[in-house]
């Protein structure tokens, strides 16, 4: 077999190069995606016996920061207060058992790995480790959550997990002497964008 001479070799390995740079979607290297608000929600639902109850909020923040090797660092807050479910007396004793004013947020910190995707849009489904903190208590975390993304710079972000209350020193309300359920599922619906 003959060898190349080495100015062809060198030519061939260039554009091997960019054809495995041009392989990837135009995300930069590094950037960021912030949460928008209030397209982005945050919701939890209770079980008791009698009945059930949903509270949802607007009120958050959060950002998403991309990396070129398919890392993704993400934070995602609410505030305690921002939950509506329709009943102001409720929402109110919700806030007294959550101890809002000790206690204002709650907030999602998590890591997770997305292939680059060769082209948008693209989807993927993927399981963010973290830690949530929730009313005072700070546990490690997985969500699963299923990721669109429209372009580099548009994301919806979809999902759930089941929380324990008591894990978290919440005192669980009671209705007839019957307590809540323990387990709390959270629902994510976030919109995330950033600089085109």
């Amino acid at each position: 077999m003959t060898a190349l001479p080495a100015r062809a070799f060198r030519l061939l390995l260039a554009f091997a190069l960019l054809a495995a740079a041009g392989a990837r979607a135009d995300a930069p290297a590094d950037h960021v995606l912030s949460l928008v608000s209030p397209a982005s929600t945050m919701r939890y639902h209770i079980v008791h016996k009698l009945h059930t109850v949903e509270a949802t909020s607007t009120d958050l923040d959060g950002k998403a920061m991309f990396k070129a090797d398919g890392t993704v660092q993400v934070m995602v807050r609410a505030k305690v207060s921002g939950f509506r479910s329709g009943d102001t007396n409720r929402d109110e004793h919700m806030m007294e058992v959550m101890e809002a004013a000790s206690f204002p947020t709650v907030t999602f910190k998590g890591l997770a790995k997305i292939p680059p995707p060769a082209s948008y849009p693209a989807k993927a489904d993927i399981a963010v480790a973290g830690e949530l903190e929730l009313h005072g208590k700070k546990f490690p975390e997985t969500i699963n959550v299923h990721v669109d993304m429209t372009s580099a710079t548009a994301w919806h972000v979809t999902g759930t997990f089941n929380v324990s209350l008591d894990k978290y020193s919440i005192e669980r309300p009671a209705l007839l002497l019957v307590k809540i359920s323990d387990a709390c599922e959270m629902a994510l619906d976030l919109t995330l964008a950033g600089a085109k």
